[in-house]
């Protein structure tokens, strides 16, 4: 077994959907009930390739007649009452969630392609409290693989993308799609794949720099006021760059 290594950063972002909750078989149910009524939409493929898009955006290319997003966003909304049974915590997020927000500071954020209602019943469901900077597709005029979404969640944690302070300006982001890795990396950040939708070999050829299997792997070191940084300790993890740890 490989030696924990210890990151320290001074902010950590989180995609919700497979990154937070494992919310695809209830968002794969979702597409079949959407599309059972319209024989010109291919449900299976949907679910195959709209991972960590906006429903907006997947119903915009797939079912255009339908791109209302007051309509599309009270559709999402329904999602964790209508399907939630088939949704669960990826292993070891509440956990995370919860050492982040016992933190002195606020050092953590949500970016998400789901709808504001919909993440924030995800949120609930799992009993997490939800950090103060929390981007939904609501927020956003571009979804992933867009970097609008981890841009506005570096802004609001005070790391923009082009600080003034660059010794201070060291975010991750925690991920399980291509969408959002490829979000977060034009973002600046560096990023942590969790091996929850796609394999690790996977996640390590879209970039990521760490790959864990899931968040039990991970934990809540110190906090450091003098560098405003969080220490992140992987004990476990499936493929880690070389140089991440001189970062």
């Amino acid at each position: 077994m490989p030696e924990p290594i210890s990151l320290k950063v001074n902010a950590c972002l989180f995609d919700v959907d497979g990154t937070i909750i494992i919310s695809q078989p209830a968002l794969a149910a979702f597409w079949r009930d959407f599309g059972k009524d319209k024989p010109y939409f291919d449900a299976e493929h949907v679910i195959k390739v709209s991972h960590g898009w906006r429903t907006y955006d997947a119903i915009a290319k797939f079912a255009p007649d339908f791109a209302d997003e007051e309509k599309v966003t009270k559709l999402e909304g329904e999602i964790p009452e209508k399907f939630g049974k088939e949704a669960l915590e990826v292993p070891g997020a509440v956990k995370l969630c919860g050492q982040l927000n016992e933190l002195p500071k606020e050092k953590w954020a949500v970016a998400t392609s789901g709808t504001r209602e919909m993440a924030t019943k995800w949120f609930d469901i799992l009993h997490i409290k939800r950090p103060s900077h929390f981007i939904t597709a609501n927020d956003v005029k571009k979804g992933k693989p867009n970097p609008e979404p981890y841009i506005r969640g570096r802004e609001g944690l005070g790391y923009p993308v082009n600080s003034h302070f660059p010794e201070k300006s060291k975010v991750v982001v925690f991920e399980d799609a291509p969408a959002g890795i490829a979000a977060g990396k034009a973002a600046g950040c560096k990023i942590i794949g969790i091996a929850t939708t796609f394999s690790a070999s996977y996640l390590r050829e879209q970039g990521c720099d760490i790959v864990i299997k899931d968040h039990r792997s991970v934990r809540v070191g110190s906090y450091d006021p003098e560098t405003d940084e969080v220490e992140l300790i992987f004990d476990e993890y499936m493929y880690v760059k070389d140089d991440i740890q001189r970062w």
